[in-house]
């Protein structure tokens, strides 16, 4: 019985990622493509769809979510604490731009307005937060610098070379190095305020 229950519940993590990684592609590039179109791109039935989710934005929920734990995975696993400024910002550019650009519909859909999103996303980003407060006290980065400014410039930065990158207007392998350099480049030393 203990077997079958596992067996069952591989299937239901399997399928409810199937489907957040269908609605990451199939919105991306079709932002009103409806639930039906996300389940069959899953390979699954839409009832499959709603038991995992009752709605559109359970849906759009359940992403911001996924997106959320992944960039929370790939950041703690940089050892952000134990670079400089520059070389943090590198690395988390690496890993959040093409993840920015996997979950690209959740920038369209204006959830950088949701304040329990943007609240969330807050408490992920502090490693790279704290890159930044690193880089001001190292006199990397400007003192006269308002950190929320350079928190909101870096992650302006972050969401524009996703889009940029989604709209074919970047390389997408070339993105994350452009954050870094642009931002860089307009703080660092010899930058804006130094």
């Amino acid at each position: 019985m203990a077997v079958q229950e596992e067996h069952t519940r591989a299937d239901v993590l399997r399928n409810r990622a199937a489907l957040l990684d269908a609605a990451a592609d199939v919105l991306a590039s079709a932002p009103e493509a409806s639930l039906a179109e996300i389940a069959t791109r899953a390979g699954l039935t839409r009832a499959t769809l709603y038991r995992h989710f009752e709605s559109r934005d359970a849906l759009l929920s359940a992403i911001q979510e996924e997106v959320l734990r992944r960039a929370s995975e790939a950041l703690a696993g940089l050892d952000l604490a134990g670079c400089d400024t520059r070389e943090g910002i590198r690395r988390a550019a690496a890993e959040l731009v093409p993840l920015a650009l996997r979950f690209r519909i959740l920038l369209a859909g204006g959830a950088s307005g949701d304040p329990a999103f943007l609240a969330a996303r807050e408490q992920v980003l502090a490693p790279l937060w704290a890159v930044l407060d690193r880089g001001v006290e190292a006199g990397e980065l400007p003192a006269a610098a308002n950190p929320a400014w350079l928190r909101a410039v870096l992650a302006g930065l972050l969401m524009t070379a996703a889009r940029a990158a989604g709209a074919g207007l970047v390389d997408p392998g070339e993105a994350s190095e452009l954050v870094a350099s642009t931002f860089l480049e307009g703080f660092g030393r010899g930058g804006p305020g130094a």
